[in-house]
């Protein structure tokens, strides 16, 4: 079994999937390397990128604010060459909005969508950061 990250729509679709999580430690910096997955209605794409620690910790931080109502809204993660962004927006519903960019590594073009997550699948993708940041410590 690996261990993911996995973003689902109301209806239980998976949106975006972080995969393949390798933390590449060393004295200096704490990478991470995954593959991000998007499956967005008709749009699909495949990817693999580099963040750091922090970046994965700090979404977990965000999530547990938006989860207890403390936050409304953020932007929970955007890790090394911005290349994919996640921001998310606490409804009047209880129901969060995610909204999240994939630019390619030239930046000459990008996807932007949104999709709506229920509030309660938040402590479920916050246990799923812990065991991707605890998995060969």
């Amino acid at each position: 079994m690996t261990s993911g990250i996995t973003f689902k729509d109301t209806q239980g679709n998976d949106v975006i999937k972080f995969e393949n999580i390798k933390k590449n430690f060393s004295d200096d910096f704490r990478d991470v390397s995954f593959d991000l997955f998007v499956d967005f209605e008709l749009f699909k794409a495949q990817t693999t990128l580099d963040a750091e620690e922090f970046d994965f910790l700090n979404m977990k931080k965000c999530l547990q604010k938006l989860y207890n109502k403390e936050w409304k809204s953020f932007v929970a993660f955007n890790p090394l060459e911005e290349r994919f962004v996640i921001q998310f927006d606490l409804q009047e519903d209880g129901q969060i909005k995610v909204h999240s960019k994939l630019c390619n590594p030239m930046f000459t073009g990008k996807f932007e969508f949104d999709f709506i997550i229920d509030h309660t699948v938040v402590p479920e993708i916050i246990k799923e950061i812990d065991v991707a940041m605890t998995k060969n410590a």
